[in-house]
Parts: C-alpha cells; sequence; structure tokens
C-alpha cells in the first residue's frame, strides 16, 4: 500500500489577538452597513431588522456592510434588483421597503410599473399583481406624507 500523501489541514485556534482583531472587522463592517442601511432606508426599517437578533446583525453586516457598499452598482440598480426579485419571489412583506428604496434612488413610479410589468412575463401575472398593489400603496403614502405639515 501507497502512504497516504495527502495534506492535512489541522484547524487554528484563534488566539486572543487574532479573535479580537476578527471582532473588531466584524463590528467595522457591522458599523459600516448599519450607516449604508440608514442611507436607503429610514430608523423604523433599520429597528425592525435589528429586531431580528442574531439574524438581523447579518443582515445589517453582510448584506449592507458587504454588499451594498460594492462599487459597481448604483443605488438605483441595486433596488431595480431587489424590486425584480422580490417581485418575481413573491416576497412581498420586504417590497414596500425597496419599493420606498427604488423611489429614493431615483427611479421613477413609470419604471418601477414598468419593471413589475416585465417581470409578469418572466415570474407570472399573479406576483406582479402584488408588487403593483403594492407599489400603489407605497405611492399614496408618500403622497399623505408630503401632504401632512410638517
Amino acid at each position: 500500500m501507497r502512504p497516504d500523501r495527502s495534506v492535512r489541514l489541522r484547524a487554528k485556534v484563534p488566539t486572543t489577538r487574532n479573535r479580537s482583531g476578527t471582532v473588531q472587522r466584524m463590528d467595522e463592517r457591522y458599523e459600516r452597513g448599519r450607516q449604508r442601511f440608514l442611507e436607503i432606508h429610514d430608523e423604523k426599517a433599520l429597528r425592525t431588522v435589528e429586531g431580528l437578533g442574531d439574524l438581523g446583525h447579518q443582515i445589517v453586516s453582510f448584506v449592507y456592510g458587504e454588499l451594498y457598499t460594492g462599487p459597481a452598482l448604483s443605488d438605483r440598480d441595486r433596488e431595480l434588483g431587489a424590486v425584480v426579485a422580490l417581485t418575481a419571489l413573491g416576497r412581498s412583506s420586504q417590497l414596500p421597503q425597496h419599493l420606498r428604496a427604488a423611489l429614493k434612488a431615483g427611479l421613477s413610479e413609470a419604471e418601477l410599473r414598468e419593471a413589475i410589468m416585465l417581470t409578469a412575463t418572466m415570474a407570472g401575472f399573479p406576483p406582479a399583481m402584488n408588487a403593483t398593489a403594492t407599489l400603489k400603496s407605497v405611492l399614496a403614502e408618500r403622497t399623505r406624507t408630503a401632504e401632512d405639515p410638517p
């Protein structure tokens, strides 16, 4: 029999120094994600996500601390992608927040309606109908908010 020449990897136990460095990097990523989240959404949405405990921490750290800070896409492009994906998947609970963020990022009502309609051709009419109703509600909410005196 031939001897096993494969490389065996041994897990290194993080030292206190490495562990604190990792924690520091995670805290920096979380703070970067939190700041980025607030640029895109609002305090109410942040409180909702942070209320999810560890899951919320991971969303803020990874999604907003890493993915939403990348240089290749604009906020407008990211939110258009989010609206299309959430529409296609029928994720109506997250859709209002991303429709608000899409409008804030510069997408127009007409662009959002067209994106939803285009999504219907791939994902079907029922999710597009739900997304259209959600967009209508978000737009009505914006109108009410704009009409309310400060």
